[in-house]
């Protein structure tokens, strides 16, 4: 009896444990190649497409795992030193090589004179004087290049205190964050036509099919994730391979600043400059006080758009436990009192706009300026 039952307990462990096998851990992204790079050495597909019925798709596009520097970090002083160091040695070389030059070329002058005949060639003395080149060129080139690289790190300098000087106490300090899992997120902002196939209505107060969703509360944009991952709502059910409906959520505020950056360090993921705002983002300087369809500016290296602007960004977090969130797949509080939007919208200002920025706001109002964008969660891979 006894070893009868030994048997049954050791049967039911062994097909529990080929049931649970161990999640395998997803590549991060290597920081240089593309999405479609990362895809196809994951082997998972560089794009979604969603379709809410009546002809109306919500597009998505693959963000890799990785990590990157969330918030706006202290600069790091440039070593003058150094520099000065590379630059002497260079103008060091350079001076060795033009005197051995002239002694070189004055000697065999000399010696010309004095013996009254033409200057003489030789193989030893060419090769004396092209070694003597030889110095002055690298020692020219090491030169430049030290120069040129103390007034890139100046600058660099100079471009990173002003990010920081700037930053709101929320950014700081800056520290490292995994996203250990790949995720696909809304290639743009959802639109007016996406919002109304999934929940019959449109709340917007600048009406168009194709300009973002605005006028939506936290709890309403949780509302459409929730039908939208529902196949009986009468939305065509959203189903990625075999794995059934998948979830359907708003981004973390690591995942979205992450997908914002998609491996820049700037103001913007355009660069530093406000002018450098004008071509990934409608803002208060060139957006005529309203929003404007989804996709007319410029992608950003990850394929999304309007990342900056338009209109504000509702993320799943609470706000409360944001800045002390973890280093790896961070998330905020599970609840709280205010919720995390990020982006900016038409009418803010350049600063307002940054990568890094977030506001906290409570999840009911309804805001002419606040709208926000999807994440599907990819499917838990095996060995």
């Amino acid at each position: 009896m006894y070893r009868t039952l030994a048997c049954l307990f050791l049967a039911c462990a062994l097909a529990c444990g080929a049931d649970a096998q161990p999640q395998a851990a997803f590549s991060l992204w290597d920081g240089h190649e593309s999405v479609a790079q990362y895809a196809e050495r994951t082997n998972l597909s560089p794009t979604k497409t969603l379709d809410l019925g009546n002809g109306v798709n919500l597009e998505l596009v693959l963000i890799p795992a990785g990590k990157f520097i969330m918030g706006t970090p202290e600069p790091q002083a440039v070593n003058e030193g150094a520099f000065r160091a590379k630059i002497i040695i260079g103008q060091a070389v350079l001076a060795a090589g033009g005197g051995i030059l002239v002694v070189l070329v004055g000697f065999a002058i000399v010696r010309a004179i004095r013996k009254k005949r033409r200057f003489q060639y030789s193989l030893r003395r060419f090769m004396a004087m092209a070694f003597a080149a030889g110095l002055c060129v690298l020692g020219g080139m090491h030169w430049w290049h030290s120069q040129r690289s103390l007034a890139v790190a100046r600058a660099e300098y100079n471009a990173a205190l002003v990010r920081y000087e700037e930053a709101g106490y929320w950014e700081k300090p800056a520290h490292e964050v995994t996203i250990t899992k790949p995720f696909y997120m809304g290639k743009y902002e959802v639109t007016q036509e996406q919002y109304k196939a999934v929940t019959g209505s449109n709340p917007s107060s600048f009406k168009g099919a194709k300009n973002p969703v605005e006028t939506v509360s936290w709890n309403g944009a949780q509302e459409f994730c929730k039908k939208l991952g529902e196949p009986t709502t009468g939305v065509s059910p959203v189903r990625m391979g075999t794995g059934g409906t998948p979830a359907v959520r708003l981004p973390t505020a690591a995942q979205w600043e992450y997908a914002c950056r998609a491996g820049t360090r700037t103001r913007f993921c355009s660069g530093d400059r406000d002018s450098d705002l004008d071509g990934v983002g409608w803002y208060g300087g060139n957006s005529g006080k309203t929003t404007h369809p989804v996709g007319l500016k410029t992608a950003n290296n990850w394929g999304l758009y309007d990342m900056h602007g338009n209109v504000w960004e509702w993320c799943q977090d609470w706000a409360e436990d944001y800045r002390g969130a973890a280093a790896t797949d961070p998330l905020g509080a599970g609840n709280g009192t205010y919720c995390v939007t990020r982006g900016g919208s038409w009418r803010d200002s350049p600063r307002i706009c940054r990568s890094a920025i977030w506001y906290k706001c409570i999840p009911d109002p309804h805001n002419f300026d606040t709208g926000f964008r999807v994440i599907v969660e990819v499917l838990a891979r095996t060995p």
